[in-house]
């Protein structure tokens, strides 16, 4: 894991303006067509991967942060799961509600 420190609040803010900038850059037509009731598949460094689903927004976003989504996501690590917001960049895949099934059967191990 890689940790950054900065000397002020506005260069944290800056920096996270420049990540965001770069992975919005990245974003792939089916990601960015990602939406409310869809599932997805989200690789990690850990060796596992996290399921989720796209729930409806609580309330509209600004446009600078209309590539990221409001999620329920699960995985090994966290088979209860767990809301919170995935930028689109980070989506391997949106799947099948059957395939999302599967993976919870399976308690998110993928067979592993």
């Amino acid at each position: 894991m890689e940790y950054t420190s900065f000397d002020s609040l506005d260069d944290l803010f800056s920096e996270m303006e420049r990540q965001r900038t770069i992975a919005d850059a990245q974003v792939q037509p089916f990601q960015a067509a990602a939406a409310p009731g869809d599932f997805y598949r989200q690789d990690t460094d850990y060796g596992f991967s996290i399921y989720g689903e796209i729930l409806k927004e609580p309330e509209p976003r600004p446009e600078q942060l209309k590539h990221y989504r409001f999620v329920q996501a699960y995985s090994v690590a966290c088979p209860r799961g767990e809301m919170g917001d995935v930028h689109v960049s980070q989506i391997n895949e949106v799947i099948s509600p059957a395939v999302f099934q599967v993976a919870k059967e399976m308690g998110w191990s993928e067979g592993e």
